[in-house]
């Protein structure tokens, strides 16, 4: 498991002393990538906002209660407060009876790095819906997993870390569901 830097357990141990300051600079530090977990997982910037909001005010309020120590990662207990927070999100968005397609809320899932020619462009289109519908037909936590590896870039034992399992459980998870996809995405494309 990775460790904390020297200047990044200073700033946790100020924090948790309610330092506002060291509050601030870990919420800049951590910031874009908790935002681009939740934009993947949301697929949408006012969702990914209020999952950022919600990541942060529950680990600032929480912070004085962890056993974050130097062997610790700030992060990873950051990631699964994060990944708490977007499941929570979708859970009342289903609840409330949100009409708003999961298949909207990955929109972000296959990035949209430009092309040179609108024939590539379409290509690319067509491609990231149908890797949006097969990630809608994951479970959450499938799709979680998916995410963590192919879009966030974490290794099987930080994403262990995050989600609170065991690496073995992970690289299950991921092969199921990467095999899930292959599976429904050769059954949409007719293979």
């Amino acid at each position: 498991m990775l460790q904390m830097n020297s200047n990044e357990a200073e700033w946790v141990v100020l924090a948790k002393a309610g330092d506002r300051g060291a509050m601030h600079e870990l919420y800049e530090r951590n910031r874009s990538r908790i935002y681009s977990l939740a934009y993947r997982y949301a697929g949408n910037v006012a969702d990914a906002e209020d999952i950022l909001q919600d990541t942060f005010i529950k680990a600032f309020s929480s912070l004085k209660k962890c056993q974050l120590n130097e062997n610790s990662y700030f992060a990873t207990w950051l990631y699964r407060i994060a990944i708490n927070c977007s499941l929570d999100h979708f859970r009342r968005l289903r609840r409330h009876g949100s009409d708003v397609e999961l298949s909207e809320k990955l929109s972000a899932a296959v990035g949209n790095e430009g092309d040179a020619t609108p024939e590539s462009e379409y290509v690319r289109n067509e491609s990231a819906q149908l890797v949006r519908r097969g990630l809608e037909r994951l479970t959450r936590r499938k799709r979680m997993v998916v995410v963590l590896r192919h879009y966030q870039q974490l290794k099987i034992g930080e994403i262990a870390a995050t989600m609170g399992c065991s690496q073995g459980s992970v690289k299950k998870q991921l092969f199921r569901a990467l095999a899930q996809l292959k599976k429904e995405l050769s059954a949409d494309l007719g293979e």
